[in-house]
């Protein structure tokens, strides 16, 4: 049990890197495109507006990127080893459990 959850922890390590990576560049590259140039990443010469934004569209990206990352490494484990990521054992009843519920 204790293996298994050291390898998922590796494995959503890896996926949520690689994803939030992807993420970073695709909303540099969207603010470069729409505000005309560089992200307000400490400077003091941008407003608070655009700073602002910036902090917005760079924590949606990262929580999107995050659930994105989360739910692609789980299909992978269960892909690879045949059975639900440790912790999302427990959600799966949960959600079993609430469709008894409403049914």
């Amino acid at each position: 049990m204790i293996g298994a959850k050291i390898g998922w922890k590796l494995v959503l390590a890896v996926f949520t890197m690689v994803v939030g990576l992807v993420a970073n560049k695709a909303v540099t590259t969207a603010w470069k495109i729409g505000a005309g140039g560089k992200p307000p990443k400490g400077s003091t010469e941008a407003g608070y507006v655009e700073v602002v934004s910036w902090a917005v569209a760079s924590g949606a990206a990262a929580a999107v990127a995050k659930r994105f990352a989360e739910q692609r490494a789980a299909q992978y484990w269960l892909k690879s080893t045949g059975h639900l990521p440790p912790g999302f054992e427990t959600e799966a009843v949960k959600g079993a459990a609430k469709d008894v519920v409403k049914a």
